[in-house]
């Protein structure tokens, strides 16, 4: 089969489309969609101290069709996947909480499983969900969306509460604005520029500050009257902390899920314990939460935007566009 790897971490240019041997075990997807995140571009460049196998292949949003019979899916049947890959024998995971497990990892993320930039993945049967929902759609859940969805609901988001979310057009923005929009939250986010502004309105934020022109933190106080907001989802890391902090109010929470920005912040320790401020870390979710996503997604008829398809063999030109931050929405790579 054809898939993207690579032989050693760097830049877009260890990216090789190139054949590699049909999986084989648990049971094997013919992968439809995958979509594109910014963990991609960590695990091709390489953590400090975190050793996969190599050669790799990345992408964890996974849909496609059952390729053969087995373990209860029949031939053809239309798949997503839940890319966390867990023991299943400890206290996390038998409290359906396998993303705390202490041998959590993410299938085609900075883990030696290869994921869904290829033609077939091998899975196991426990990590199959049947699809009910239009395949890009379903492309689009398992990594930024289940992560809002968790940040959100661990962090008690309900109707009448707010919160401030970084980079409308990111994956982990939009499905903030709009998972949080569909629960009754009041909406603050930022964008570059006009046309990205725009998009967030679009998406039903409430307002929308331009990170170009207007400094967040006066912003925010002046929209919640001096207040701050109830939670601040962070995936920006080093360059919003304190930011972050400064937008919650008092007894508001932070959660906390990517470092796009790097990874060493900086917190101002007086104000993070003058206001009381609870943080929290998310790595994806859980199976279950991921259940009910889909079910949420399901019955609020919520669309993700689809900024771009690439062809599998253009990988290289979608993972550029997205570190370049040319990009509104999910982007996707069809790779059947």
């Amino acid at each position: 089969m054809k898939a993207i790897t690579f032989h050693q971490h760097g830049t877009i240019d260890v990216l090789k489309y190139e054949d590699v041997p049909d999986p084989t075990g648990n049971i094997v997807i013919d992968v439809q969609y995958c979509g594109v995140n910014h963990l991609d571009i960590w695990t091709r460049q390489g953590i400090a101290g975190k050793k996969i196998r190599l050669p790799h292949i990345c992408g964890c949003d996974i849909v496609g069709t059952v390729r053969k019979s087995a373990s209860g899916f029949e031939a053809g049947e239309r798949v997503m996947v839940y890319p966390g890959l867990s023991c299943g024998q400890c206290e996390s995971c038998r409290a359906g909480r396998e993303n705390q497990c202490s041998k959590f990892a993410i299938l085609g993320g900075m883990s030696d499983y290869d994921g869904g930039y290829a033609q077939q993945v091998s899975v196991p049967a426990a990590n199959l969900v049947r699809l009910n929902l239009e395949s890009k759609t379903a492309a689009t859940l398992a990594v930024s969306y289940l992560t809002a969805w968790n940040m959100l609901s661990t962090n008690g988001a309900k109707a009448g509460k707010s919160v401030l979310v970084y980079g409308a057009a990111s994956g982990v923005g939009m499905a903030t604005i709009q998972l949080a929009k569909a629960m009754g939250l009041s909406v603050i986010t930022t964008a570059a520029g006009k046309d990205k502004s725009a998009f967030g309105k679009k998406l039903g934020a409430d307002y929308v500050i331009d990170r170009l022109s207007q400094d967040i933190a006066a912003e925010v106080t002046k929209l919640t009257d001096g207040h701050g907001v109830d939670i601040v989802i962070d995936h920006v890391g080093a360059a919003t902390w304190q930011t972050s902090i400064a937008c919650c109010r008092i007894g508001g929470r932070m959660a906390v899920c990517g470092m796009t920005s790097g990874n060493d912040a900086t917190v101002p320790v007086r104000m993070f314990y003058s206001k009381q401020i609870t943080m929290t870390g998310a790595l994806l979710g859980s199976k279950k939460q991921l259940l009910e996503l889909i079910d949420f997604v399901s019955e609020n008829r919520i669309r993700p935007v689809i900024d771009s398809v690439f062809e599998l063999k253009d990988t290289g030109q979608a993972q550029t566009k997205m570190e370049q931050g040319l990009h509104a929405g999910k982007i996707l790579l069809s790779c059947g």
